[in-house]
């Protein structure tokens, strides 16, 4: 996504990912992209994005699969900075997010560095993208925190948050997942508790 709107997003934790891709397809869902993100969190020099609950990244985005795009030119890495504002809905993880194109990983470090921003941890997955409708879902293997897939679509009001959250639950359910299991905690979240338990 880049420019600015409600992601409105679930996330469920998987125990087969073999599984749920078989009945993506069942489904009708098309299978897109594939990549490898890795994933920079940086934390605010006022304030403490873990209380606020806001994020600022720095996503590299490394396609994986088919070596070459359909004109023959590489598949070449590509890098987003991204601001989450809080989570606004109790059933899911919609949240406000802005998100630019860079061109340059180091130049972008070093801006948020010399603002003031302070690394926190990197979190990289690998990630396999479907089309189903218009949600977007994308199947993760999240390094040192586990598996899990996202559903996700992008509404430009805050009235369309609640009618596509609901339609999101609805999928959950149509793939054999159980929504109750659908968790807020970003991966970040997760990758702290289980690493930095002191400071999630």
């Amino acid at each position: 996504m880049t420019g600015e709107g409600y992601e409105v997003e679930l996330k469920v934790p998987l125990k087969d990912i073999k599984r749920l891709e078989r009945t993506l397809m069942r489904l009708g869902a098309v299978r897109l992209n594939a990549e490898t993100q890795h994933d920079e969190y940086y934390d605010h020099p006022c304030k403490s994005f873990r209380t606020t609950d806001e994020a600022v990244r720095i996503r590299n985005r490394i396609p994986t699969g088919e070596p070459e795009e359909p004109n023959g030119e590489s598949l070449r890495p590509m890098l987003e900075l991204t601001y989450k504002g809080p989570r606004v809905d109790p059933k899911s993880k919609t949240r406000v997010e802005v998100t630019l194109g860079v061109s340059e990983l180091g130049p972008t470090r070093s801006f948020l560095e010399h603002v003031g921003f302070k690394y926190v941890a990197t979190v990289t997955k690998n990630r396999v993208f479907y089309k189903v409708g218009a949600v977007t879902v994308s199947v993760d293997e999240v390094e040192g925190v586990g598996s899990f897939v996202e559903f996700e679509q992008i509404v430009e009001s805050r009235d369309s948050v609640e009618p596509v959250r609901d339609m999101l639950l609805n999928l959950t359910q149509k793939l054999g997942l159980d929504p109750k299991q659908s968790i807020r905690d970003s991966y970040l979240e997760l990758y702290l508790r289980k690493h930095s338990p002191h400071t999630a």
